[in-house]
C-alpha cells in the first residue's frame, strides 16, 4: 500500500513537496493537498480581475540563481508537453514563461539631479535550473570572482586608512548611469561566460553610486578574508546586522547608508514591525545573497514572469500534479493539529470545509487569451452556494462565512505523514498544542519575525517612454516611502483582455513593508494602503515618470479607469491594491540571530509531521520562492526517509549557524 501524505497548504512549498512525492521514478505516495479558498500559490498567488487583468499578492521577480525553483518549473513544463497536449496555449515552455530582466535601478530621495541610478547587467549563456550540482560554487570561488571583479575597478583591498585609487570613469553623454558589459578575459570570471562590470559615469549621482559600490565590494571582500568566512561559512556572522558588520570592517558611513545597502533591506522587507527606522538583516545572509546575485546568476540577474505568477507557475504545477494523480481539496481551512496522548505524533487534523462542491472535485482554472489561469473569485456553478458567497473573503483567517461542515483527518486512516506547508504566521493559530508542548516551536514563533506588506498595481494609458522613462523593463528599489520597490510589468499586457478603447500601454507594480502602527479597528487596512498609494503617486510618481506630472502633480487621467467615468484621485479606485495583513500573508523575515531558532524539515519533534516553507531552516533562510521550493523538496525527502540534500551553495552553511564569532 502506498504511503498516504496529506499536505496542508498549497503555496510553493506545499506544491514542491507534492512534486517530489509524486515523482514517477520511485514508489509514488498517495498525495492530497488541502487548500483554503479556491486558489493555489499562497503569497505568490495571482488571479484575473476585470478585463482579465493580472492581480498579484505583491511584486514578484525571480533571481538568476534560483536553481531549485527553476529546475522544478522546467521539469513541470517538460512533463506537461504543451506543444502536443495544449498547442493553443500561448505559453508553451518555461522559456516562454520567463524573460530576462537585466536592468536594475536604485533610488534615493533628496538627489534631485538624477534620483534613479540604473545598471544593466550583462546576460550570459547559462540557464537557471540546470542539473543538481552543475556550476555549484564554494565560498572560495565567490572570493576569487569577487577579487577579479574589484580588480577591474582598480580598487585596493588595503585597510581604509590607505585611500583606494579612484577607478577611471567615463562621462555619459545624456543620463548619468551605470552600464555593465563583459570585462572578463578567458576564464577569469564566470568560467568564460560573459560577465563583469564597466563604470560609465559622470559627476553627481552616478559617480556617488559607483564610488559606494567600489567601497562596498572592497569592504565585503576584506571582511570575508578577515573573518575566514570561506572556512567558517557566511552564517557564522549572521548574529550581526549587515550595517554593523560593514562598519566593523571599515566601511564609511556614506557607504553604509547608501541605496546599495538599503536595497538589501527594501527587497527583503527587513524592517522590524515594518518600521523604516529599524532595518535589520543578517550580515552572513546578505553577503551570501550579494555574491549569488552578482557573481552566480544564470542568464540574467533577474527574471520576470511573462504573465501572472499564478498563470506561469501555479496553474502549470496544478495541471501536472493532477495528471500525476495528486488530489486537491479546495475550500478546506486548516484549524488545528491535535497531538497524540504521548505527544509523539499528530493524531488528528481539524479542518473547516468552507463550502460544498457539487459534482466532485473543484476545477479552479479558467482560460484568458488561451492561458489557464485562476479567477479572482470562486466559480458558483461548481459550488453549493449563491451570490452571497462572493462578498466573503474565503482566503482570510477572519472570514465569518459559516462552514459547510467540519472535517477531521485521522492518523492511520487518512494519512501516514503530514506536511505542514502553511505560512509561519498561521502556526500560532493552528499548532497551539505543539507550541505548548515544545519550547522550540514557541521560540521559533517568537524569534523568527514576520511583517505585513502592502502592494498596488496601476495600468496607464501611455507607455513608459511617453512617460519619460528611459528603461521600460527596469526593477527599482529605493523609490521612497511609503512604497520602496517598483517594477515595470508592461510585458504582461498582451495576456490581458482589455477593450480597445481602454487598453493600457503600461503597467507597474509597487510594494513595501506595512508599518505595524496601531490602527483603530473601524479603519480598514485596505483604506490605509489606498491612501498610501495615492500619496505615493502624488509625491513620487513624477520621479519615476517625469512626463506623468503636470504642475508637479500626478496626472490621474493617465490611469486606465475601466470606463467608470471618474476623474482625479477617484480614478485610482479602478486600480488594484492589497494590505497583506492576514497571518498567512505576512512576509517571513530574516532577522540577525534568528536562524538557529528555525526548525528543519525533519525537525518538528513528531514522528509523522514534516515542515515545508520559507520559514524553516533550508540553508537559504530568506523569504523567497527559492527558499519555499527548497523547504518543500526537503520536506518530501524527509517523508521518504531520504537525506535532505537540496541546499544552497557558496559556503552558506545550511541548517543553523554554528561557530558563532
Amino acid at each position: 500500500m502506498s504511503r498516504r501524505v496529506a499536505i496542508l497548504g498549497g503555496g510553493m512549498a506545499g506544491l514542491a513537496a507534492a512534486w517530489r512525492l509524486s515523482e514517477p521514478d520511485g514508489e509514488r505516495a498517495e498525495v492530497t493537498v488541502y487548500q483554503r479558498g479556491w486558489r493555489l500559490g499562497g503569497k505568490g498567488a495571482s488571479s484575473r480581475g476585470p478585463n482579465g487583468r493580472i492581480e498579484e499578492h505583491g511584486l514578484h521577480v525571480w533571481l538568476g540563481f534560483y536553481d531549485n525553483a527553476f529546475r522544478l518549473l522546467r521539469s513541470c513544463y517538460e512533463e506537461l508537453d504543451r506543444p502536443r497536449a495544449d498547442p493553443g496555449c500561448p505559453i508553451q515552455s518555461w522559456r516562454d514563461a520567463f524573460l530576462p530582466a537585466s536592468t536594475v535601478g536604485l533610488g534615493r530621495t533628496g538627489e534631485d539631479e538624477s534620483p534613479i541610478w540604473l545598471a544593466r547587467f550583462p546576460e550570459n549563456d547559462r540557464l537557471p535550473g540546470g542539473p543538481p550540482g552543475a556550476d555549484e560554487l564554494t565560498a572560495a570561488d565567490f572570493l576569487e570572482r569577487g577579487l577579479a571583479l574589484v580588480g577591474r575597478f582598480g580598487v585596493s583591498l588595503d585597510p581604509p586608512s590607505a585611500p583606494a585609487p579612484r577607478a577611471a570613469l567615463t562621462s555619459s553623454s545624456t543620463h548619468p548611469s551605470l552600464a555593465l558589459r563583459d570585462v572578463s578575459a578567458g576564464t577569469e570570471l564566470l568560467q568564460g561566460a560573459r560577465a563583469g562590470l564597466r563604470a560609465v559615469a559622470g559627476s553627481g549621482v552616478a559617480a556617488r553610486r559607483t564610488a559606494e559600490l567600489r567601497e562596498l565590494l572592497a569592504t565585503m571582500l576584506r571582511g570575508i578574508v578577515a573573518d575566514r568566512l570561506t572556512v567558517r561559512g557566511y552564517s557564522s556572522v549572521d548574529h550581526l546586522d549587515l550595517r554593523e558588520w560593514l562598519a566593523g570592517h571599515g566601511a564609511s558611513q556614506g557607504a553604509i547608508e547608501s541605496p546599495i545597502v538599503r536595497g538589501h533591506y527594501d527587497l527583503s522587507f527587513a524592517y522590524e514591525e515594518g518600521d523604516a527606522s529599524r532595518p535589520r538583516f543578517p550580515a552572513g545572509l546578505a553577503l551570501h545573497l550579494t555574491m549569488r546575485m552578482f557573481l552566480d546568476y544564470k542568464g540574467a540577474m533577474f527574471w520576470k514572469m511573462r504573465a501572472g505568477m499564478g498563470d506561469v507557475v501555479f496553474a502549470p504545477l496544478y495541471q501536472a500534479l493532477r495528471r500525476r494523480g495528486v488530489r486537491f481539496r479546495f475550500f478546506h481551512r486548516l484549524d488545528r493539529l491535535h497531538l497524540s496522548p504521548g505527544g509523539r505524533s499528530v493524531r488528528a487534523v481539524s479542518l473547516g470545509r468552507q463550502v460544498g462542491v457539487s459534482g466532485g472535485e473543484y476545477d479552479p482554472l479558467v482560460r484568458v487569451r488561451g492561458l489557464p489561469v485562476f479567477a479572482d473569485r470562486p466559480d458558483l456553478r461548481q459550488l453549493d452556494a449563491g451570490d452571497e458567497l462572493l462578498g466573503q473573503d474565503l482566503e482570510s483567517h477572519s472570514c465569518a462565512w459559516p462552514d459547510a461542515e467540519r472535517v477531521t483527518l485521522e492518523a492511520g486512516r487518512d494519512y501516514d505523514a503530514l506536511v505542514l506547508a502553511v505560512s509561519l504566521g498561521m502556526v500560532p493559530h493552528t499548532c497551539r498544542e505543539l507550541l505548548d508542548a515544545d519550547e522550540r516551536w514557541q521560540s521559533m514563533v517568537e524569534r523568527v519575525g514576520t511583517v505585513a506588506t502592502q502592494a498596488f498595481q496601476v495600468w496607464l494609458r501611455a507607455d513608459e517612454r511617453a512617460l519619460g522613462w528611459s528603461s521600460p523593463a527596469a526593477t527599482v528599489t529605493g523609490c521612497g516611502e511609503p512604497f520602496e520597490t517598483f517594477a515595470s510589468m508592461s510585458h504582461v499586457l498582451p495576456f490581458e483582455e482589455w477593450p480597445d478603447d481602454e487598453r493600457p500601454l503600461a503597467a507597474a507594480s509597487f510594494c513595501a513593508a506595512l508599518p505595524e502602527a496601531p490602527i483603530p479597528k473601524e479603519i480598514d487596512q485596505r483604506d490605509v494602503v489606498r491612501a498610501n498609494a495615492v500619496r505615493f503617486l502624488e509625491n513620487r510618481a513624477p520621479t519615476l515618470w517625469p512626463r506623468a506630472a503636470a504642475g508637479g502633480r500626478f496626472r490621474w487621467d493617465l490611469l486606465s479607469a475601466d470606463g467608470t467615468g471618474s476623474s482625479g484621485q477617484a480614478r485610482f479606485g479602478s486600480q488594484h491594491w492589497r494590505a497583506n495583513i492576514d497571518p498567512s500573508d505576512r512576509y517571513v523575515q530574516s532577522l540577525p540571530g534568528s536562524a538557529p531558532y528555525r526548525l528543519r524539515a525533519d525537525g518538528s519533534g513528531l514522528d509523522n509531521l514534516f515542515l515545508a516553507g520559507d520559514w524553516i531552516d533550508t540553508g537559504l533562510n530568506a523569504g523567497c520562492i527559492e527558499a519555499a521550493a527548497l523547504g518543500g523538496l526537503q520536506a518530501a525527502n524527509a517523508v521518504e526517509g531520504r537525506r535532505i540534500d537540496e541546499r544552497t551553495s557558496g559556503g552558506y552553511r545550511p541548517h543553523g549557524a554554528p561557530d558563532r564569532a
